[in-house]
């Protein structure tokens, strides 16, 4: 909030120095002086103003923040003048705010219900953010209720071009192609960007794979999934949602060779184990541990054989889908690592 030093050595507020007129009303940072006994369209007219102004105000900082962000000259003075002003906004508040403020449209901005409303919007088209937006406005939506909405749609979409997947399956078991955030190397093993070793594919593409309407009543799946997107949102519980699926528990694979992740030295990755409806093993005994130890290869992200036979073990009766392999195996369908390219071309080759 904005002072003004005293003559006697203290400090006054905003609006200690300048409280906002409206008509019937004096409005303070924490309360309000009625003049006389104002009408109810006088109070009506006041209460609209306090309701748009706290829908505008995160807005207002937000535009303030990536102003004074993008002044080199105020440098070295931001956070000083920011502690003046009274600020109890954390830093990285200001920081998100500022980057909801950049990627929603002015005209998405003016139909959120409030900033919250816009964030969940950020990373759509624009076209896409005032559609929901509006939705969102005229349809009194919670930020909760927009937030599943605009996911259940994501899901539902499925990727242009994509040829159609045949065939119902029990047990299906998937190594997607995984994109990260960040061009450094990857506590998932890898070296740099995945990207640069297979064409990637974000949570929302994988999320739009029919792979639901391709698995029985009761099915398995068997899913790897890296450190870094273990506990990401959207992340991997997204995508087993989205397939159908319900997570139940999982194994670890110790590679014995590891890389140079972000704060360890990564030599393991996750195997998620999930299910649809009833779907225990086949083959209950003998269990296999849940660490399972062996020198990964030089190939980027290739599993070692041993685990498909795990699941062989476990799961005697199919039939049985790969999702993202590499090469055609016995007893399986097997469909590329880039799901654009499903069914004939993919199963072919």
């Amino acid at each position: 909030m904005a002072k003004v030093t005293r003559s006697g050595g203290g400090s006054l507020s905003l609006f200690e120095r300048k409280p906002i007129e409206l008509d019937g009303f004096r409005l303070h940072a924490s309360g309000i002086d009625a003049h006389g006994r104002p009408t109810i369209a006088k109070w009506q007219a006041a209460m609209e103003f306090a309701m748009a102004t706290e829908k505008a105000s995160p807005f207002w900082v937000a535009a303030l923040w990536n102003y004074a962000d993008g002044r080199e000259d105020w440098k070295h003075e931001l956070h000083q003048a920011l502690g003046d002003a009274g600020s109890s906004i954390a830093l990285k508040t200001l920081q998100n705010y500022g980057a909801i403020d950049k990627a929603v449209t002015p005209k998405a901005k003016a139909l959120a219900p409030s900033i919250a409303h816009a964030d969940v919007v950020a990373k759509l088209d624009p076209d896409e953010q005032v559609r929901w937006m509006d939705k969102a406005k005229s349809e009194e939506m919670t930020v909760r209720d927009l937030r599943m909405e605009v996911r259940a749609e994501k899901r539902r979409r499925v990727i242009e071009g994509q040829a159609t997947l045949e065939g119902m399956y029990r047990v299906v078991y998937a190594d997607p192609p995984w994109l990260y955030g960040d061009s450094a190397p990857t506590s998932d093993g890898s070296l740099g960007k995945a990207e640069r070793h297979y064409p990637g594919m974000t949570i929302e593409e994988l999320c739009k794979l029919p792979v639901a309407s391709h698995v029985l009543p009761d099915a398995v799946l068997f899913l790897w999934c890296t450190s870094p997107m273990l506990l990401t949102n959207p992340g991997p519980r997204e995508v087993i949602e989205a397939w159908g699926f319900e997570y139940k528990t999982g194994a670890v694979w110790d590679k014995v060779l590891g890389n140079f992740g972000h704060y360890f030295h990564v030599q393991h990755e996750h195997l998620l184990v999930c299910t649809r409806g009833s779907c225990l093993p086949d083959a209950p005994t003998p269990q296999p541990k849940s660490v399972q130890t062996e020198r990964r290869s030089d190939v980027h992200s290739a599993k070692p054989e041993s685990f498909r036979k795990i699941i062989e073990k476990l799961y005697i009766y199919g039939p049985f889908l790969e999702l993202f392999g590499r090469e055609r195996v016995e007893g399986w369908d097997v469909f590329g690592n880039d799901a654009r390219l499903w069914a004939e071309e993919a199963a072919q080759s």
